[in-house]
């Protein structure tokens, strides 16, 4: 984003015992970006949706940030980042106030430490694989759907009621973070959520919800590595028991995901591959395991021409469990959630591709044309999010792109 728009300086003086004059300084900027697609979209599921096109918003945002420095190298800031869905898709679209990357806190030589609700350090390293593209919009997304299950933005932590307990792309309210500097190429990011919702669990429940995010970052000129592991602790994804068992619901367990990326850039090209694996602790005793991987690259042909491709692929899912996961369904001889008879022994995996061409009309705004498309295995349900997927079945999207950051 292009943090140069607008900025407001505010000094003066503040009178101490000492009679000594201390000058603060305080600077407040605004900016934001607007993203519009315009496509095509085929469900291929007769029985939920229709082939349309569609014309909606990805992420537009508006932010407000200051810092005021404080003296000794030390600053005080806060950001207020908000979505302008509204702007194209009326007043039923997402218009919360702070609800994007929000949060105040102190940054210095020690690097910044501050609390809000913010993409946790596992979603940043995925992020610095996917980088122009989306993790989970129905035109350039799709990768997050596939290796994490989809977004939680927002959320505070999840009980078995709260939607978003399953997926590891998240953005966490009732955070802390801490995000290093960098020590030669080299930078730590950490962060876990308060237990807020505690007091509405009572004492003699073993439920204790909490997240905890780490990750490590290395540049050094055309290269990059980043792992992120990120742990939810009695976040439940299962909540129910298996069809046919008995006794009580899964009450307590931990859920992981570790995210690994590499790339590297030369000339005109730019590479990045990423890993992931997540484990989920269906039930006391049953667990399901998912493994995914991804490319990207992107070719600056000449001037402001730019071609990117981007594959991501999800394995059939491991472990013993007998109950499906969000998307993730159960390989054991059992049914596939609670309205499919289709046994899953196997092929519960799918894949994504996208091609994009991207004409950049000046620093700030872009326009692109996009193709992509999600290919289901045999008993795999993967989607974009518009329209649920049968078993086995394909979605596609083609459309335009136009982004302009301020």
């Amino acid at each position: 984003m292009n943090k140069k728009v607008m900025a407001i300086a505010v000094a003066g003086a503040l009178a101490v015992p000492s009679a000594v004059a201390l000058a603060q300084t305080s600077t407040v900027q605004i900016g934001g970006s607007i993203t519009a697609f315009y496509y095509s979209h085929k469900p291929e599921n007769a029985s939920t949706g229709q082939r349309t096109d569609i014309l909606e918003t990805s992420e537009p945002n508006l932010w407000f940030q200051g810092e005021e420095k404080l003296g000794g190298g030390l600053s005080v800031w806060f950001k207020c980042e908000s979505s302008m869905d509204g702007m194209i898709q009326g007043a039923g679209a997402a218009m919360g106030w702070c609800g994007r990357n929000s949060g105040i806190g102190f940054k210095g030589s020690f690097g910044n430490l501050f609390m809000g609700n913010w993409d946790q350090p596992q979603k940043l390293v995925f992020n610095r694989g996917r980088q122009w593209w989306g993790g989970t919009n129905s035109l350039t997304g799709g990768s997050a759907r596939l290796l994490n299950g989809g977004s939680a933005s927002g959320l505070t932590n999840p009980n078995s009621t709260v939607a978003g307990q399953n997926t590891f792309f998240r953005r966490q309210a009732e955070s802390w973070n801490y995000h290093s500097p960098s020590w030669n190429g080299f930078q730590v990011q950490a962060a876990f959520s308060a237990a807020n919702e505690q007091t509405g669990i009572p004492e003699a429940n073993t439920l204790s919800p909490r997240m905890w995010s780490l990750a490590g970052h290395y540049t050094s000129g055309p290269l990059l590595v980043s792992a992120g592991y990120e742990q939810h602790q009695d976040y439940n994804p299962g909540s129910v028991l298996p069809a046919g068992t008995a006794g009580s619901a899964y009450s307590g367990g931990d859920d992981n995901n570790w995210t690994l990326v590499a790339g590297y850039r030369f000339g005109a090209f730019n590479i990045r591959g990423l890993y992931s694996r997540s484990e989920y602790d269906v039930t006391n005793t049953t667990n399901m395991k998912v493994d995914g991987w991804a490319l990207w690259a992107d070719w600056a042909i000449q001037g402001p021409h730019t071609l990117r491709f981007q594959y991501a692929k999800v394995d059939d899912t491991e472990g013993n469990s007998l109950t499906t996961v969000g998307i993730y369904r159960p390989t054991a001889a059992a049914t596939c959630g609670p309205a499919s008879a289709t046994s899953c022994a196997s092929s519960t995996g799918g894949k994504l591709w996208s091609f994009a061409y991207s004409y950049a009309f000046s620093k700030r705004t872009e326009g692109s044309f996009v193709y992509t498309k999600m290919d289901n295995d045999l008993n795999g349900v993967h989607t974009f999010g518009k329209v649920a997927s049968t078993a086995g079945n394909s979605q596609t999207g083609m459309g335009i792109v136009l982004k302009h950051r301020f």
